[in-house]
């Protein structure tokens, strides 16, 4: 007889757990000291963040799986735009006193601002007739996208300068999460527009690793 623990593990929830798995990646590349390879884990994580509301949105699930889903988001959310990220700076370079209080502050704010999420969720336009749906701050999805970017310098800058760019991009990363502004809730060709930034972003890095 099937655990009902594991009677939730539907295809979204299976999606979220593969993030879990790309971010967890990441943090061991950043240990080990490869870097392009856990930028890529970064990436992996991101995509499948967006890609399982999208499959959850396609199919029929039960209530309690809904439910699961909602909270191994959140989870798996925390790990993967917070500690996995902070892991890799780390790792990196970014250790001393005022580095390592950064990291401490962008991981506190990205689970700050996912509890937020978990207890008020999207929200609805101000004007009359306005049916879009809005993030209050930055959702903690994009350091996904903004860290590996960003970090496409390193293959042309020293590692004192790109130590400095990516302690910049972490303080406004957490300040933007937990920032008193609305945000669109990205839908329809933006989802390709961002899968396809990902997949061009980890061909850059696995070529920058080929390449040696």
């Amino acid at each position: 007889m099937i655990s009902p623990i594991l009677r939730q593990l539907d295809v979204p929830n299976l999606f979220t757990l593969i993030g879990l798995m790309a971010s967890l990646l990441a943090a061991m590349f950043a240990i080990q000291g490869h870097f392009y390879a856990a930028a890529i884990g970064l990436i992996g994580a991101g995509l499948t963040d967006m890609l399982d509301g999208v499959v959850a949105r396609s199919m029929e699930r039960s209530p309690l799986q809904s439910e699961v889903g909602k909270q191994l988001d959140t989870i798996v959310d925390v790990c993967s735009f917070g500690f996995a990220p902070a892991v890799f700076a780390y790792c990196f370079g970014l250790s001393d006193f005022l580095a390592l209080a950064l990291l401490v502050f962008y991981t506190a704010m990205t689970a700050l601002r996912l509890a937020y999420f978990n207890s008020t969720g999207l929200i609805r336009g101000d004007q009359e007739g306005d049916t879009e749906e809005y993030f209050i701050g930055l959702p903690v999805t994009y350091a996904a996208l903004f860290i590996p970017l960003v970090f496409t310098a390193n293959s042309i800058l020293a590692a004192n300068t790109m130590k400095l760019i990516l302690e910049g991009v972490y303080l406004l990363l957490a300040i933007a999460m937990v920032a008193n502004f609305k945000m669109i809730k990205i839908r329809g060709i933006w989802y390709g527009i961002f899968a396809l930034g990902a997949i061009l972003l980890t061909g850059f890095y696995s070529w920058v690793m080929i390449r040696g």
